[in-house]
């Protein structure tokens, strides 16, 4: 991955992160509903989305780094943010305007685990055809006849 890639990454991290927390503390705070009666299970939706993208965008911003090394699976990146998760929704209990609830932890382990693999399809599916193209200006180089 390229400097500039994971920059973009992290400029997209910052965005993420700072969208979660506000929705975090507008909950906490009470300025956000914590449910809409008339679309049900918008929450959960919530619940995958946020912290799905959040997943994507700290995985791209660590450089697709695994968790243990030699095994690139699960990567560094989406088991903060499900560690994250998991420590957010437990907090919940502890306040009187939230509820701990599990179905929402599976809501987040849903969205984190569903877009980290499309994004990581993603950037197999481009990468081969870089390499290729990379591999041809090498070949074209070798080929060329040193002074």
């Amino acid at each position: 991955m390229t400097a500039a890639r994971t920059s973009q990454f992290r400029l997209l991290l910052c965005a993420q992160l700072a969208l979660v927390a506000a929705a975090s503390v507008g909950a906490y705070l009470g300025l956000l509903p914590t449910s809409l009666p008339s679309v049900p299970h918008a929450d959960l939706a919530g619940h995958a989305l946020g912290f799905g993208l959040l997943a994507v965008c700290v995985d791209g911003a660590l450089g697709h780094r695994p968790l243990l090394r030699g095994i690139p699976f699960p990567r560094l990146g989406p088991a903060l943010v499900l560690a994250g998760a998991g420590l957010e929704e437990l907090a919940q209990g502890l306040s009187p305007r939230r509820t701990s609830s599990f179905a929402d932890f599976a809501a987040d382990t849903a969205g984190v685990l569903l877009l980290s693999w499309l994004a990581a399809r993603h950037g197999a599916a481009r990468v081969p055809s870089l390499r290729g193209f990379w591999q041809r200006d090498v070949d074209r180089d070798m080929s060329r006849p040193r002074p």
